[in-house]
């Protein structure tokens, strides 16, 4: 496929196989537990969990072990997830003033990767429960090299702390509405309070 050649290169990860991805990760000095979706595993080479930021792609990409009969998962992407500090999660608390900000110049330059709101095509938002979803197009450099322009992004307060996650499909089999949006909602499915017990099952992709 045109997308499994080029992602190691795109992350700039020296070799994709050190070191070894994981299936979960906490972050927020251990308040968060995250899981990605089925299929997907945790970058450690690009993930700063001392900085509350977390990478999640899918396993194939990593060649996990050097195992080559992983499957990928139906929707291919890359997922960015930032957790705030403590009391960063109020602004969610009023889902539609948080939306209709993301609307307005200020609100687009925080969604630019460059901080220029010029850059910014709100395509869709919603607003609901805590959490405010926005699909957008960014005229300017992604995240990563070989990404798609397009993002889907939701704010949620989690305990207090606002979370931030990310999605973009690969520029070379780029991601569409429907499939963009899914695997954001998967990718918060996976992400809660870290369990007193057990751990948090991956949500199915």
């Amino acid at each position: 496929m045109r997308w499994g050649a080029g992602l190691c290169g795109m992350l700039a990860l020296a070799a994709c196989t050190s070191p070894a991805p994981s299936k979960s990760v906490t972050l927020a000095e251990g308040e968060v537990f995250a899981v990605p979706p089925s299929g997907y595993c945790v970058d450690n080479v690009s993930s700063q969990p001392g900085r509350d930021f977390a990478v999640f792609v899918p396993c194939v990409m990593l060649e996990v072990g050097g195992d080559t009969q992983i499957d990928a998962p139906d929707v291919v992407g890359v997922a960015t997830v930032l957790v705030g500090p403590e009391n960063s999660g109020a602004i969610a608390q009023d889902e539609i003033a948080l939306r209709d900000f993301l609307i307005t110049d200020a609100g687009a330059s925080l969604l630019s990767q460059s901080g220029d709101a010029d850059d910014i095509t709100i395509l869709s938002t919603q607003a609901f429960s805590d959490q405010v979803m926005v699909h957008f197009a960014d005229s300017g450099a992604p995240p990563f090299a070989g990404l798609q322009r397009e993002e889907w992004r939701a704010f949620r307060n989690l305990n207090g702390r606002l979370l931030t996650i990310g999605v973009r499909g690969l520029s070379a089999a780029p991601l569409r509405d429907g499939p963009g949006a899914g695997l954001l909602k998967l990718i918060l499915a996976g992400i809660q309070s870290t369990p007193e017990t057990g751990e948090l099952d991956a949500p199915d992709a």
